[in-house]
């Protein structure tokens, strides 16, 4: 994949997760876990492709965020 899929994919599953967070609707508890599939994503991305640290550390701890969210509305 090239590494402007790679940004795409990230950008799009990050504007479909805050659409369905925002509108707080029955399915909005899934908007975590596209997040997360976003950030792991970008985080392979920002960690193996172009070696960027902190790109790879905002998207990091951005999965620990997501998997509390995840926590919170499952369990």
């Amino acid at each position: 994949m090239s590494n402007t899929a790679y940004k795409w994919s990230g950008t799009l599953m990050f504007l479909t997760a805050a659409l369905l967070l925002s509108s707080n609707i029955e399915i909005s508890k899934y908007g975590y876990a596209i997040f997360l599939m976003g950030h792991i994503t970008l985080s392979y991305f920002f960690w193996f492709r172009v070696r960027d640290t902190a790109m790879f550390t905002h998207n990091f701890f951005f999965i620990l965020i997501d998997l509390w969210g995840l926590y919170r509305w499952f369990f």
